[in-house]
């Protein structure tokens, strides 16, 4: 949360592909080296379960492609038909990844369990035993690293990725298991490895799936931030209440809009200043918060605005000025502010100082004033102000 160490902030989308893109071709050889060596020595030492993670190390190939490929496209800068940027290209992309691995397991468990069931059960030769503890050691490592660039770029296709490689590390832990006990006595261990190894990669792609979906159909931050957002908000100079916090992911940045509501008869200028001030605290104290859109209200509206059917102030100058046209001052107004508040309008018309010199009882031409306008049901209060 706001306590957190955090790396140094990526500079651009151009510096964010390359990181990207080096991190996952690091993986991709590493996968095929791994996948090449699982495959031909469980041919050779007769292990399904090495196989199988072969393969699991094969399709990781596809998925750093597609990593490559949605980092440059998730990178680009904003433009006309994508306003917001593509960030989600990742996401997207994170949950075609999800499916891959849901598929993968799917397939490798049926072919496990027709060998289980069909008893074509083989001893596998030493020699799978040292490739499965090599592929353990090359995955978790991989993770690691990989792990490390997702959380500095909180890039959710290269958290998906390096999730990818650590669930080859834990199907490895699987099958040296399997195959260690097939070697010691127990035959199937090797086969049933192979469908604990399927099952777990199936349930990664599932919780990997499940989150980007999550995101692509705007499920809010964690509710522990947003209730840091919210107290930090609470504690900006000028904020009476802030209400209707809504948030929402997009790729490695979160964007949110809230209701903040400040003094009644605050200054536009002064209000949107507040404005400007909530937007620049979350950004800088939450560093993946990437916009902020910020509603000012002078009064509570979070079930309904209670000003939402009055006139605007066209309408209101257009049934005012005929009123008063018959008061000589009147002909001296500088300006007529308004103020929506609780249901009705507040009226505060400027004059200036020299009206009072000719005047004999400024009370009474406040009175004047406001006996022509008790007719309209929407006028609250009438005030005159002289500068």
């Amino acid at each position: 949360m706001p306590n957190e160490k955090v790396l140094p902030p990526i500079e651009s989308l151009a510096e964010r592909y390359q990181i990207t893109t080096r991190v996952t071709l690091i993986g991709a050889v590493v996968n095929f080296i791994l996948a090449v060596f699982k495959i031909i020595i469980g041919t050779i030492g007769h292990s399904h379960a090495l196989i199988v993670d072969g393969i699991h190390s094969f399709s990781d190939l596809l998925s750093d492609g597609l990593v490559i490929f949605a980092a440059k496209k998730g990178n680009q800068s904003p433009d006309d038909d994508h306003p917001y940027g593509h960030a989600r290209i990742e996401t997207a992309f994170a949950a075609v990844l999800g499916g891959i691995l849901i598929a993968v397991g799917v397939g490798i468990v049926i072919d496990a369990l027709e060998r289980l069931t069909s008893g074509d059960i083989v001893t596998p030769e030493s020699m799978t035993i040292w490739v499965a503890l090599l592929s353990v050691l090359s995955k978790e490592a991989l993770y690691r690293y990989t792990l490390v660039y997702a959380n500095r770029l909180n890039s959710p296709i290269l958290k998906a990725n390096a999730w990818h490689h650590r669930s080859d590390a834990i199907s490895s832990i699987v099958v040296l298991v399997g195959i260690g006990g097939s070697m010691s006595g127990i035959p199937y261990l090797d086969a049933a490895a192979a469908v604990i190894v399927s099952m777990m990669i199936a349930k990664i792609g599932w919780e990997i799936a499940k989150e980007s979906i999550e995101q692509l159909v705007d499920k809010g931050l964690d509710p522990k931030k947003v209730k840091f957002i919210s107290a930090h908000i609470s504690e900006i100079p000028g904020v009476k209440h802030m209400h209707m916090l809504r948030t929402r992911q997009m790729g490695a940045e979160a964007l949110l809009d809230v209701h903040v509501e400040v003094a009644p008869q605050l200054s536009v200028s002064e209000g949107h200043r507040i404005s400007d001030e909530v937007s620049k605290e979350l950004t800088q104290e939450f560093p993946d918060i990437a916009q902020v859109l910020v509603h000012i209200d002078p009064e509570d509206d979070e079930e309904d605005s209670s000003c939402s059917h009055l006139p605007l102030r066209n309408e209101i100058l257009e049934d005012l000025e005929p009123l008063w046209s018959d008061i000589e001052q009147s002909k001296a107004i500088e300006d007529v502010i308004l103020h929506y508040l609780d249901g009705m309008v507040s009226v505060q018309i400027i004059l200036p100082l020299s009206v009072l010199s000719a005047v004999d009882d400024p009370i009474s031409l406040a009175k004047d004033f406001h006996a022509l306008v008790n007719n309209l049901d929407y006028i609250g209060n009438l005030e005159l102000l002289y500068r």
